[in-house]
């Protein structure tokens, strides 16, 4: 407000320019962000399926010989991972199970003396480690994805409520609610993961913005 005050209404004109313009600047960075790790999560997806594809070829390879063998027992423990690599809707955790499954049933047959196929069962169960690896990496990446698309809606509902509180004559509150925003706004401005002690900051922040907006009796508003 100083620089309006003074009469220096071109200078303010071209402050209120610089400040559209690095918005600009700043919006088009957490796009390309954005974009950057949506191809992230996609190629993690996409290599992810690779390995499971390869996993299970080799799968089917191994339950073939064992099935030869007359080894029905251990055939199907193996058919029974190529089906789940198969269907797709394995988690990263299912994919260890099935590893660590894998790497008993070498150790098995390698003491029935099924030296070949022991040394198959082995190559799988590291073909299901580095897979479960993948999966997981998938996993994370997309449960972060979930997170900040959270914080994205809370900070909107954020500014939303202070215009609110202003409206109403609430200047104090209305600052502290901006201030709360403003943090969750910097920690998904970072890039890459979020920083879970500037989110514990934030959280707490808006924990104590809610008390305070309880206390003044604004329940409406401390809901949401």
């Amino acid at each position: 407000g100083e620089v309006r005050a003074e009469g220096k209404e071109e200078e303010a004109a071209q402050m209120g320019e610089r400040v559209a313009k690095l918005e600009q600047a700043l919006d088009a960075q957490h796009e390309a962000q954005e974009r950057k790790e949506e191809a992230e999560l996609v190629h993690a997806a996409g290599e992810a399926a690779e390995q499971a594809a390869e996993a299970a070829e080799a799968a089917d390879k191994v339950a073939s010989k064992l099935e030869e063998l007359g080894d029905e027992e251990d055939a199907a423990q193996v058919r029974g991972w190529q089906q789940m690599l198969e269907g797709g809707h394995e988690s990263g955790e299912d994919l260890a199970q099935a590893a660590h499954e894998a790497h008993e049933l070498a150790i098995k047959l390698r003491q029935e003396g099924k030296e070949e196929e022991a040394n198959e069962v082995e190559k799988l169960a590291l073909m299901l480690d580095a897979s479960a690896e993948k999966k997981q990496e998938q996993e994370q990446k997309e449960k972060e994805k979930e997170a900040k698309q959270d914080m994205k809606e809370a900070a909107e509902a954020g500014h939303a409520l202070a215009d609110k509180l202003r409206e109403d004559g609430n200047e104090e509150l209305a600052e502290m609610v901006e201030r709360v925003v403003e943090e969750v706004e910097h920690v998904l401005g970072g890039g890459g993961e979020p920083d879970v002690e500037e989110m514990e900051h934030a959280l707490a922040d808006a924990k104590a913005a809610a008390a305070k907006l309880r206390a003044e009796g604004k329940e409406e508003e401390a809901a949401q």
